[in-house]
């Protein structure tokens, strides 16, 4: 069995200033570094043998709270990526809300119909997300792993594992900047410990 925390990346401008910051490359802000401090602390009697992160800024940021104290290497996986939002890349929600309010809509629902132009679809993003997790996890059998990754990418995950079908995602809330999901991976099956 082998035991994966999953973390949300720190605090980035796209957070802080309400861009649509999919596969953006941003940068951490100045809370996002005390996040990443708390995050260490929160980890530092936690035994961990790898450590993964998409190959974002954020995310690779974030992970040094993990991957530098414990002397690890930091191993980065682009389907660890959040999901691609195509044109809407570095816009502002509000004015996609503004332009093309239906597709917000099904964004929000987390609707398997939403498909910003040139950009991924849920069910696109929780399959690369699933394959990426079910993997790490086979490379490392009787192992902790920590895997940072991004808000819907997660969010997609934990759809996944709870078993909520295309569109049922909503009634899932959005964890917080460097918020932890615990996960065992047990025979190429997950399920969620705890997520807070």
């Amino acid at each position: 069995m082998t035991t994966l925390y999953l973390i949300r990346h720190a605090e980035a401008e796209g957070n802080l200033y309400r861009r649509i910051h999919g596969q953006y490359d941003s940068l951490i802000t100045d809370n996002g570094y005390r996040q990443i401090q708390a995050l260490e602390q929160r980890f530092a009697d936690t035994p961990i043998d790898a450590v993964y992160s998409s190959d974002l800024f954020r995310t690779m940021t974030t992970a040094r709270a993990i991957y530098v104290p414990k002397g690890l290497p930091l191993q980065t996986r682009a389907d660890l990526r959040e999901m691609g939002m195509g044109e809407w890349e570095d816009r502002t929600w509000a004015g996609i809300d503004r332009t093309d309010h239906q597709q917000m809509a099904l964004f929000s629902a987390g609707s398997p119909d939403f498909h910003p132009p040139g950009g991924e679809t849920f069910p696109e993003i929780r399959r690369r997300g699933t394959a990426a997790i079910l993997d790490i996890a086979a490379k490392h059998p009787n192992q902790t792993v920590a895997v940072f990754s991004h808000g819907t990418a997660i969010r997609c995950l934990q759809g996944a594992l709870r078993g909520l079908g295309p569109g049922e995602m909503d009634a899932l809330g959005h964890s917080d900047n460097t918020a932890v999901t615990c996960l065992e991976v047990e025979d190429g099956q997950a399920r969620i410990l705890f997520e807070n």
